[in-house]
């Protein structure tokens, strides 16, 4: 493998009424091509944070991501933009599906994002669907489909654009622990068939377990599973 992905001295600062607040001080991160990476920690110790930087959504108030070894320009929207549409898939605690799209129009809002759907793309959404179990409800409104499903699709939808990793955040956290367990199984299984490296911030321990490697946020920086004591 070699490194995918990787962030030095990352510090992020928030202005609060009481005072700055720094969630994030001089974190350090690395991420190998197709490895999986679960990080835990209490509420608001950064992991939202940590992942809106690594994917784009946010920037550091110092500190440098680093895409196979050439930085990413944060000040450059343009890269930016391009990284978060062609580079990146997410999957949130909240689908955030168009409730006015069907499940397969959901599915190509990613492809859409680059210019014209082929079909090939809309083949591959169908396939997604049926690898899902949503071949029949491809049709369906997400108001139509029940919790569990719309995540499915959100799942699916993270890996349209053949992203190099995908960045989960709580991606089952709305859900049963039944119900979450077999999405567990999903998001593993096409992460394993699209050769995509995750990252999974989740309160799961056994939804972590099942990542090549464990990390815990403290106190802002990032510390290995097996040095927590």
């Amino acid at each position: 493998m070699s490194l995918l992905l990787e962030a030095r001295n990352l510090t992020k600062k928030f202005p609060r009424a009481a005072g700055t607040v720094e969630v994030l001080q001089d974190c350090q991160f690395a991420l190998e091509d197709r490895e999986a990476v679960a990080v835990t920690g209490p509420s608001g110790s950064g992991k939202s944070t940590l992942l809106n930087i690594l994917g784009g959504l946010d920037s550091p108030t110092s500190g440098e991501v680093y895409l196979h070894g050439e930085i990413l320009d944060m000040s450059d929207h343009t890269a930016m933009s391009r990284w978060r549409s062609a580079g990146v898939g997410f999957v949130f605690q909240f689908h955030f599906l168009l409730p006015d799209f069907s499940a397969l129009e959901n599915l190509l809002i990613p492809v859409r994002g680059r210019g014209k759907v082929q079909a090939e793309d809309k083949q591959r959404a169908l396939e997604f669907l049926a690898m899902t179990g949503l071949a029949d409800r491809a049709n369906h409104l997400p108001g139509e489909l029940s919790g569990g499903e719309q995540q499915r699709v959100a799942v699916a939808r993270a890996f349209m654009n053949r992203p190099r990793v995908v960045l989960a955040d709580e991606p089952f956290g709305n859900l049963d622990r039944e119900i979450g367990t077999r999405l567990g199984d999903m998001l593993f299984t096409m992460r394993e068939q699209e050769g995509t490296a995750l990252v999974i911030v989740t309160h799961d321990t056994r939804l972590a377990d099942r990542a090549d490697r464990k990390l815990e946020l403290q106190d802002g920086r990032l510390v290995p599973a097996e040095e927590i004591s």
